[in-house]
């Protein structure tokens, strides 16, 4: 057989590839469109709305690139093989549309888009189940999925029929003006509103996943053009070289009778949860103990809440720790004193990595999770249980750490009929038919679920006072309360936890139980940085922290001019009056603006006099950021 040497010349495109794209785009069109709502709820002839139709349609095109690439490679090098070609567009445009309606989903909950959090949270063994999915939840997705992909699945024979009965004609020349256009103009609206600083446009653009930035700052300095100052043009230089912690040789003074420790962590707590009804055992405790009301978590997740809470960092040093699974210095010292262990979650503790970094050198025969497929109110249950027994059966002559993670407070918001002191509360929480727009009216009762899991989640650490008491350990033994963060319900406008430093997403309730000390009522603002570094100083730690910790004592709180949240990409500075968010390195043109410390945001010169006033309260917050690494 002859190989015809003009195979490649006359192999060509099916005909109907030009309208399947554009069908294909009309689909991604339905799919954006929450992208598009979101950022410019309020149509009007002015620039914000001009600039979100030409990226709306632009965008919606460029996210089916990758699903149509393979496609078009092998239609323009492979004669008459309309079967694979048409096989390959269907299943490359539907995956790219699965993955931009998971991604809508995921903004329109929590405002932040499919990220390296998102990857962590699908790769990472328990990441998937840490979301509290029901059944329902993973039915629905599975059904919504095969809506999308049965949609795109016909429309490859709905364009070939069209195209054969020459129903539609298209004049491509004209839809590739008409594209052009929209695409230099989306451009250009970017460019201008950059240099114009114009928060309208710069804040709407985070809208949409993947958005490419367009900045003309020096062409307009080049023709005179003096650009407005960014405001937020401070960026995290993040240091990725070898840990340098602690810094130089951390010498202990000798603790004769080391203290035992119980801290007791409840998934997404805030701070308004803690009160004589919802949490009587714990607000009876927080009476006789040391009270701090505006404490703050090391985080708006829980993997920088708990990291800060046992490091004395910032959640940005997180990667540096985990690739060295470098333990933190606390428990370090706890092993080197005898302490007995007892680690209990009833999550995993493979998700987030804390088997790799807070308790890297623990025995695995001292980390507990609960198995089966209980709901989380009875693994917490059945973990309050078995830190009773161990309680019962430790070596007495030994002191002992017990660390407990509670789970019920995480969403879906569990709890046993016998908890139930909030009503109406919502029956069912689907993540697959969620939304911001269903949950608005029906938000109170999702909160009462909540404030139904927090009242049993105080039921089991009432057991846990009630037998540290029973056992007369309460003369020896430090108790801390507290969330690894806090949980947002649309106040401030987003549901849950992960995507801002709001107060409700990063405030927690915090007692301390600490032998010997008045009961006080501490109002000076205190962080999860600062438990971790007062354990290490009550352990024999030198009280200049400096060296290991960016934390200070909660026994002495005065004149703190600030404290950092963090959570996957940025840091919170939290000063007297100002939060501001700064971006890592690679997100440095995020056009964050500050807030005063009740989340409302500054407007005109206002912002010029607060970033200046805390000015070196930010250059000290970035600096911190690479103390503990060396290059």
């Amino acid at each position: 057989m002859k190989k015809n040497p003009n195979r490649l010349a006359e192999a060509q495109l099916p005909a109907n590839f030009g309208l399947f794209i554009a069908l294909s785009w009309l689909h991604m069109l339905t799919v954006t469109w929450a992208y598009y709502r979101e950022g410019n709820p309020a149509f009007g002839l002015n620039m914000l709305t001009a600039f979100h139709l030409s990226a709306w349609s632009i965008y919606s095109l460029l996210y089916l690139l990758p699903g149509l690439l393979p496609a078009l490679l092998v239609g323009s090098l492979v004669k008459q093989r309309t079967w694979i070609v048409a096989s390959l567009a269907v299943f490359g445009t539907s995956l790219c549309i699965l993955f931009i309606r998971s991604d809508s989903v995921i903004y329109d909950l929590y405002r932040f888009h499919f990220n390296g959090f998102v990857v962590n949270l699908l790769m990472t063994p328990g990441g998937v189940q840490s979301l509290g999915g029901g059944g329902d939840t993973y039915l629905s997705i599975a059904l919504t999925a095969l809506g999308h992909i049965l949609l795109q699945s016909l429309l490859w024979p709905t364009s070939s029929w069209v195209v054969a009965n020459k129903l539609i004609p298209v004049r491509w020349g004209i839809v590739l003006a008409v594209l052009t256009t929209l695409m230099i103009g989306e451009r250009v609206a970017f460019g201008m509103a950059d240099i114009r600083n114009d928060g309208n446009v710069l804040n709407a653009a985070k809208v949409y996943p993947f958005y490419g930035r367009t900045t003309f700052r020096s062409a307009a300095t080049k023709l005179g053009i003096e650009p407005a100052r960014r405001a937020d043009k401070a960026a995290v230089e993040l240091n990725g070289g070898r840990l340098n912690y602690p810094i130089g040789k951390l010498e202990y003074a000798p603790v004769p009778r080391p203290p035992n420790v119980v801290i007791l962590v409840a998934e997404s707590l805030r701070w308004d949860r803690m009160t004589r009804e919802i949490m009587p055992n714990t607000w009876r405790l927080a009476q006789r103990s040391q009270y701090f009301t505006h404490h703050y978590s090391s985080g708006n997740g829980t993997r920088e809440g708990l990291f800060g809470l046992f490091y004395g960092l910032y959640g940005s040093y997180w990667s540096n720790f985990l690739h060295a699974q470098r333990s933190p210095l606390l428990m370090d010292r706890m092993q080197e004193l005898g302490y007995q262990f007892d680690i209990r979650t009833s999550a995993k503790f493979s998700y987030p990595e804390f088997d790799k970094t807070l308790f890297a050198k623990i025995s695995v025969d001292a980390l507990h999770e609960s198995g089966g497929s209980m709901a989380p109110w009875e693994h917490d249950q059945q973990n309050t249980t078995a830190l009773i027994d161990f309680l019962n059966n430790r070596d007495p002559a030994r002191p002992f750490m017990s660390f407990f993670f509670i789970e019920s407070t995480h969403a879906r918001y569990t709890f046993p009929d016998s908890a139930i002191i909030a009503r109406p509360y919502l029956e069912n929480v689907n993540y697959a038919t969620m939304s911001r727009a269903s949950l608005t009216p029906n938000i109170d009762q999702l909160l009462n679920r909540y404030t139904n899991a927090a009242h049993w989640i105080d039921v089991q650490m009432g057991r846990i006072y009630a037998e540290l008491e029973k056992q007369g350990l309460l003369d020896n033994t430090i108790i801390i309360v507290t969330g690894d963060h806090g949980e947002e319900f649309m106040e401030k406008g987003a549901w849950g936890h992960n995507s801002d430093f709001v107060d409700e997403q990063i405030r927690t309730p915090m007692v301390m139980w600490a032998p010997g000390r008045e009961h006080r009522v501490i109002n000076d603002v205190s962080s999860h940085l600062d438990i971790g570094t007062t354990l290490m100083q009550i352990l024999g730690a030198p009280k200049d922290s400096g060296g290991y910790s960016l934390g200070t004592s909660l026994f002495d709180l005065a004149d703190r001019p600030f404290v950092v949240s963090s959570d996957w990409h940025s840091i919170s500075v939290i000063a007297k009056d100002m939060k501001y968010r700064i971006p890592y390195a690679n997100r440095g043109t995020d056009n964050w603006l500050p807030t005063d410390m009740g989340d409302a945001p500054y407007s005109g010169d206002a912002v010029t006099e607060v970033l200046k006033r805390n000015n070196p309260i930010v250059l000290d917050a970035i600096k911190n950021c690479s103390k503990f690494t060396s290059r």
